[in-house]
């Protein structure tokens, strides 16, 4: 992207052309004629490859960017989060963050109310109302690379789920992607021995999957933490031990209608911050995206980003 000046009033729109199948690079005339529309200034800037949103954040916001508008998914989200927090020309909290959702799964704007529509959610970016929301931090341990941290905003974790991420073909495949995922994984499905430290305590188990939370959605309706807060300061932690696969299929609809913490083999904690460690190997998703592998630390930074977010629950 040539360098450009911004002006407090002029946003950066970051489209990913593969989320949503490719519908943001589709609709792209749509997209910015509709902010035009509602009276936006912006600069588009198109991502070429896995992480490059995260470069493009950095120079925007050098260049004086503070407004950044991300059509895209999770994914394309968190790379804007995790631009925000690493570059060191303002503090993080003075850049404003938006999201027109036009992604496969789109967990996190579902979670914060953010309409489907390109104009009721571009009405939404237009009034310009901030909240200022968690944000978390996973430390992994030295990989011998720079690459050792990373920032998230919605839902992270390790297990069954980051197995399916691990397993995905192409993205381009969109839902297709995750389907191949899922198949893979359950065929060697099998307990994952993890020890968790969660402030001082230590949690061993045969687990089915581990969540960190700071959204209640993930996996594209998933409601596996049904009380978290995007602004109390702590992780909702949600761990499943292990189920035969009859149970399952059995308690599948446990994940969406809110009712797995009921479930006997179900715990829940909140926590500032909490360890992990397992074989090693065992991958760890956050946002929907495979970040890297175990052991990690999670810790939160409270109320550390503004973003825009529409009318939501406690």
């Amino acid at each position: 992207m040539p360098t450009t000046s911004y002006d407090s009033h002029t946003w950066l729109l970051l489209l990913n052309p593969i989320s949503g199948g490719g519908l943001g690079l589709r609709d792209r005339t749509r997209i910015e004629s509709a902010i035009t529309a509602h009276g936006m200034q912006h600069v588009a800037a198109l991502s070429e490859y896995p992480g490059h949103i995260v470069a493009l954040v950095n120079a925007a916001i050098v260049s004086g960017c503070r407004r950044i508008l991300v059509a895209g998914g999770d994914g394309s989200l968190s790379e804007a989060v995790n631009g925000i927090f690493t570059q060191h020309a303002v503090p993080p909290d003075q850049v404003t963050l938006a999201l027109l959702p036009i992604g496969t799964g789109n967990d996190w704007a579902r979670g914060r109310g953010i309409p489907h529509d390109y104009d009721s959610a571009l009405r939404l970016v237009a009034t310009g109302h901030t909240i200022l929301h968690d944000v978390g931090v996973i430390d992994f341990a030295d990989t011998g690379t720079s690459d050792t941290r990373r920032y998230f905003v919605n839902v992270a974790g390790t297990g069954f789920d980051a197995g399916v991420i691990e397993r995905m073909p192409s993205r381009k495949l969109g839902r297709i992607a995750y389907l191949v995922g899922l198949l893979r994984e359950l065929a060697g499905y099998r307990a994952l021995p993890l020890r968790l430290k969660i402030g001082a305590r230590q949690v061993d188990a045969d687990a089915f999957v581990f969540f960190a939370c700071i959204g209640r959605y993930c996996g594209g309706g998933m409601q596996v933490a049904p009380s978290a807060r995007c602004d109390n300061g702590v992780f909702d932690l949600t761990l499943v031990r292990y189920l035969g696969r009859i149970e399952l299929l059995l308690n599948l609809r446990r994940l969406f209608d809110g009712t797995l913490p009921e479930h006997p083999k179900v715990s829940t904690w909140q926590s500032a911050t909490v360890e992990i460690d397992a074989p090693r190997g065992a991958a760890i998703e956050a946002d929907g995206e495979l970040v890297g592998h175990v052991p990690a630390r999670f810790g939160i930074l409270p109320q550390a980003l503004s973003i825009i977010a529409g009318t939501v629950g406690p």
